[in-house]
């Protein structure tokens, strides 16, 4: 997960340790290169974030970084890395990176329709950021690459991890049956769910303390239970 957005999240959970993945191009990282494809993101991961897993764990992705956050489950499977640890994964925002995402890229549009794009997805108190000129030259850059990124299709593969996906009743491309086909990435059917909170896009951002109700009731339900 990215650190600037989460980094208050670690104070409601403190019997974990949260590991906040920043990547270049964004935040503190602002002024280097994003990374332009998903083996670009796994190597950096493979060689800076697995090797700190000491523990059971919860992989937790918004967007882009659900995507992430299953190739990265599905390389440590492939290389039998401590793939025992992953206890559950967390996906918001985004549907199986198995599928094409119904939301249009944003490689084909123009920067007045990215604006546009981004105040339809985004909290409304806080939409009015998109209609800065400097602000959207800066993260425009970012957007394309994660849209190449996000364009890379994965193969359907089965993992024996649980799988609970979180969305924004209010998102018009990414709805609950949608969302529902994360289904088709695990094995794990008995723990999967799908909750929708009352926010677009940015629902965690909108909503904070009931995603962070429901994810203590997930993790309480399928980390925390004996195995």
């Amino acid at each position: 997960m990215t650190g600037y957005v989460y980094q208050t999240w670690d104070a409601s959970f403190p019997s974990y340790e949260f590991a906040l993945v920043e990547y270049p191009g964004r935040f503190s990282r602002f002024g280097e290169e994003p990374f332009r494809t998903l083996k670009e993101y796994i190597q950096q991961l493979d060689k800076w974030l697995v090797p700190s897993i000491r523990k059971p764990c919860v992989f937790i992705g918004h967007s882009l970084g659900s995507a992430i956050s299953f190739a990265l489950a599905k390389h440590m499977v492939d290389m039998k890395k401590k793939n025992e640890m992953i206890r559950l994964m967390v996906m918001l925002g985004r549907g199986p990176p198995h599928l094409k995402d119904p939301v249009e890229s944003f490689l084909t549009m123009t920067d007045a329709e990215i604006a546009a794009e981004l105040k339809k997805m985004s909290d409304p108190s806080t939409a009015a950021i998109y209609d800065d000129p400097d602000i959207m030259q800066m993260i425009i850059p970012m957007l394309k690459a994660d849209s190449l990124v996000a364009d890379e299709l994965q193969p359907k593969t089965l993992l024996d991890i649980p799988i609970i996906v979180y969305g924004g009743d209010k998102e018009e491309n990414v709805d609950e049956a949608f969302l529902k086909r994360w289904a088709e990435l695990t094995t794990v059917e008995d723990f999967f769910r799908v909750r929708l909170f009352h926010g677009h896009h940015m629902f965690h951002s909108e909503c904070g303390e009931n995603v962070l109700k429901c994810l203590k009731e997930d993790l309480t339900n399928i980390v925390e239970k004996p195995q």
